[in-house]
């Protein structure tokens, strides 16, 4: 494998900004990245038709070129801020609270003047404390730049420094101000910091405060995806390069040195330096290895956690955010004012529930932010992981629910009439958070410091084995968007001195070594946390699943049900209607495809039902090949085509064709078992009656069920067939529905059904939030989806793959990710149908057809990335996954 200079592991902020700094220097910088997006937290999300912004609520620092901020020229500097749109928000945030409704402007003057009216008894308090805040900052970063020996030696200069550092913001506050509601109003931004007032830092509160009055709070046009994805192109630009899919298995130390990396897909790359993204645990414990790493530093970490995480319901709402009573990006409620009290119940494990969460209105600062005639909101509160961590399987999906139903009970105290209006709903925990990063405890901040693990007790970026570096949230100031991209420049520049000087100074461990032990008491590292994370998500959300065929049981001429169950441990929980991702090998090539889980949770197996399709590559294998005992993989159960008590109602409707039955089985099977409040009307269709799948079974149940209604209507009818016949148009839905106010549709079938079936059921007057669509793949015919251009679908385009040198051939009227897996090119994937976006590629030159009903994410669409489960070359193609 070829040399490089530096390698970086890990896309996140940090690691992008340290890779960038260290490619504008000339550098041969190679950045790996296990996720098929960069940006870690700074990404997005697809669910339904809305895109999702994960994290950022408020980006610090940045300014404008009349104004600039740190961040501004930190960006500028590595060619990223001219590819990036920037939105400016008008006012730093709201704040509501029982008796409080108070807009915090932007700018010292007018956010002294502002809470000095609303809180006249404490105007002079606020100002003081206001000023301070200001003159701290100020000290502290001048005493950044000139070193702690000068401050020391010249105290009378840094007055405030001196005086309040290392004293936590309450300790502060409390001198100025006295009303708690005033107090609450400062407060509220404590989850911006991740951690209470009495053990918040005045000194992260007060630079963090000062940098979004001096410069602005601002977002991103096309979410925060958008940044990380500048930063992406702009360090491919310099020369360097970034492998998507590809994170690190291995750092390789010999001799006390690092000697290189070892990719995920097995290639050993040479490089004498690793900056490491990923958090030092993970680093050290997974990559490196206990032995290789010095104890002294292992009880470094081990004194230490991981800091705070999140709760996020992400809701895509069908009205403009204004119909709601929101005007603000950022509103803070509290139903009262002991935020610290709040935190530490939350954080001890007491309650899972809060009392105070931040709503943010994306669509104020960005009309375009969602379809047109919606809103995209996120409403967020501060958890910890350890409690959710310690939740049955079972159980977590309660505690999520109960978790979101209080969130909604909060926000529409300041969005009214939220839960009428809410299309789309996804509920994400530290547990998803931990997944996703694989950070420790889902922090989202590095550490949990406090304002006793604050400035000069932070990991450094300097690891403990030469050629080993730290970039991101977990080191040198701590995390946060600014932050995090601040320290990848600090890491940068500290990478660039070791590289001129021919390698670090003598004696730089040793000082390092002697550092730590002078900043706080070592304590034994236990296993690594990714020992408790992979515990804690196997029985949620495992990477793959094992599998063994247990059973075959035969449905229709034309449909059998595969009931498999784990091949080791235990099959993790699921939700009745979700499916997982099949992997077999068939014919010499390797592919999947999605199976909805046809019965219910809690059963020990998942049934696979499939259905023969006309040419069908794997429904043929599986029918015809597979025996009891062949073993499979799968992905973990994926999908949100389940009944959300979030946003359904109690009434359904279930719109089901073909093999769309599954699903559908699935929870009426569990409805049967356990027993359900839900009335469930199932409107099956199908050409014959001999291929309906599960019929008997489920007309059987039709008595025992209580609110179990079952029809079959069948389009081509034999003779002597005296149940329904036609299509499930308008017509024949309304006359078995009925009146359609207060129902949910539900719609899984062939293609062609979900046109008729969504135009019928709008004619019908059914809003667009009542019909909920399970994602569907690729036509069988697809010059007959609207769009497709008229090429001839048999023609045959040339396609280069540029990360493997390969060239194959790709026939138009197939999708493109047929082609590459019959080329030996496996592409991640779950859904195959355009929803998960899993299979991300870029298309660097050609011409692909996509259907409109796939949806990208924003800057996916700008910068020409493609799906290619939904894609269909038109034109000799280059890519590159």
């Amino acid at each position: 494998m070829k040399d490089y200079d530096a390698i970086v592991i890990g896309a996140g902020l940090g690691g992008l900004s340290s890779a960038a700094f260290l490619a504008k220097a000339g550098k041969k910088v190679l950045v790996l990245e296990r996720h098929y997006v960069p940006g870690g937290y700074a990404s997005s999300f697809v669910r339904g038709r809305f895109e999702f912004e994960i994290s950022l609520h408020e980006l610090s620092g940045l300014g404008d070129e009349k104004n600039p901020g740190p961040l501004w020229r930190l960006l500028n500097e590595v060619d990223v801020a001219r590819r990036v749109e920037f939105l400016r928000i008008p006012e730093f945030y709201r704040c509501v609270l029982p008796d409080v409704d108070v807009v915090v402007p932007i700018g010292k003057d007018e956010f002294i003047t502002a809470l000095a009216e609303y809180f006249p008894a404490d105007a002079e308090g606020i100002r003081e404390f206001t000023e301070l805040m200001f003159k701290y900052a100020e000290e502290a970063l001048r005493a950044n730049r000139v070193g702690m020996k000068m401050v020391m030696e010249h105290q009378e200069e840094f007055p405030n420094l001196i005086k309040y550092f290392g004293r936590s913001l309450k300790e502060v506050m409390d001198e100025f101000i006295k009303d708690e509601r005033a107090c609450t109003v400062f407060n509220v931004l404590c989850g911006y910091y991740c951690n209470n007032p009495s053990a918040l830092s005045f000194l992260t509160y007060a630079l963090g405060t000062v940098s979004y009055l001096r410069f602005g709070p601002w977002h991103v046009k096309g979410k925060s995806q958008a940044l990380s994805q500048a930063f992406m192109d702009s360090i491919e630009d310099m020369g360097g390069e970034v492998w998507l899919r590809n994170g690190a298995s291995r750092i390789l130390v010999e001799g006390g040195k690092v000697r290189g990396v070892v990719a995920q897909d097995g290639t050993e790359i040479l490089c004498p330096v690793v900056v490491s993204n990923a958090n030092p645990y993970i680093a050290c414990l997974d990559l490196i290895g206990r032995e290789n790493v010095p104890e002294w530093y292992l009880k470094r970490l081990g004194a230490w956690t991981g800091g705070a995480s999140t709760v996020n319901l992400y809701l895509g709402v069908d009205c403009d955010y204004r119909d709601l009573g929101l005007g603000h990006h950022e509103t803070f409620y509290s139903d009262g004012y002991d935020v610290d009290g709040n935190w530490i119940r939350v954080k001890k494990g007491e309650t899972l529930l809060p009392s105070d969460i931040a709503v943010t209105a994306y669509n104020t600062v960005d009309p375009e932010f969602s379809p047109p005639g919606t809103s995209s909101l996120v409403c967020t509160y501060i958890a910890f992981a350890e409690p959710w961590m310690k939740l049955p399987p079972s159980r977590y999906a309660e505690a999520k629910e109960q978790a979101a139903e209080r969130v909604l009970d909060l926000a529409e105290n300041v969005a009214h009439g939220l839960r009428d209006h809410i299309e789309v709903v996804e509920v994400a925990t530290p547990l998803t958070n931990i997944r996703y990063s694989r950070n420790v405890g889902g922090s989202i901040i590095g550490f949990d410091e406090t304002f006793a693990g604050t400035g000069l007790v932070r990991m450094p970026a300097q690891g403990p084995i030469e050629g080993l570096y730290f970039s991101g949230a977990w080191v040198n100031i701590g995390g946060g968007y600014e932050p995090s991209m601040y320290s990848g420049f600090l890491t940068s520049r500290k990478v660039l001195e070791d590289m001129e000087a021919g390698g670090p100074k003598a004696g730089t461990l040793e000082k390092l070594h002697k550092e730590m032990e002078k900043q706080v008491e070592g304590k034994e590292l236990p296993d690594s946390p990714s020992t408790r994370v992979e515990r804690a998500l196997a029985g949620l959300h495992p990477d793959r699943v094992q599998l063994v065929v247990a059973e075959i049981i035969e449905e229709t001429s034309s449909a059998k049900t595969l009931r498999m169950r784990a091949a080791e441990g235990e099959l993790p929980w699921f939700r009745a209607g979700q499916y997982v991702n099949l992997f077999c090998r068939v014919g010499g090539v390797l592919t999947s495809r999605p199976y909805s889980i046809s019965s219910p949770p809690g059963t020990g197996y998942w049934d696979i039902t499939v259905r023969r399709t006309a040419g069908g590559f794997v429904s043929s294998y599986l029918l015809d090949e597979v025996k009891p005992g062949d073993r499979f993989e799968s992905t973990s159960p994926f999908g949100s085509f389940f009944h959300e008590p979030l946003m359904d109602t109690d009434d359904l409707v279930f719109l089901a064709g073909g093999s769309g039955i599954t699903p559908f089985a699935s929870i009426i099977r569990e409805a049967a078992e356990k027993g359900t409040d839900l009335r469930i009307h199932l409107i099956y269709g199908s050409r014959d009656p001999g291929d309906i799948i599960f019929g008997e079974e489920l007309k059987g149940l039709e008595g025992k069920v209580p609110g179990l209604r079952v029809d079959y209507v069948i389009s081509e009818p034999p003779e002597g067939w005296t149940g329904l016949c036609g299509l499930l148009d308008a017509e024949m839905i309304s006359g078995l529905v009925g009146e359609v106010e207060g129902k949910t549709f539900y719609l899984c079938g062939p293609a062609q059904m979900y046109v008729l079936c969504e135009e019928a059921l709008l004619s019908l007057g059914v809003p667009r939030r009542r019909i909920r669509r399970e994602a569907y793949g690729p036509p069988q015919d697809i010059t007959a989806e609207p769009g497709w251009p008229g090429a001839d679908p048999d023609a045959v385009f040339e396609v280069v793959e540029e990360r493997t040198g390969k060239k194959f051939w790709a026939r138009s009227g197939e999708p493109l990710m047929n082609s590459l897996e019959r080329a030996g090119i496996v592409v991640e994937a779950v859904c195959r149908s355009g929803e998960c976006t899993v299979c991300r590629t870029r298309l660097i030159e050609g011409e692909v057809f996509v259907p409109e009903r796939v949806l990208k994410r924003w800057v996916d669409e700008k910068a020409g990335f493609i799906h290619p489960c939904m894609s269909f070359p038109l034109s000799d193609l280059r890519i590159r996954i």
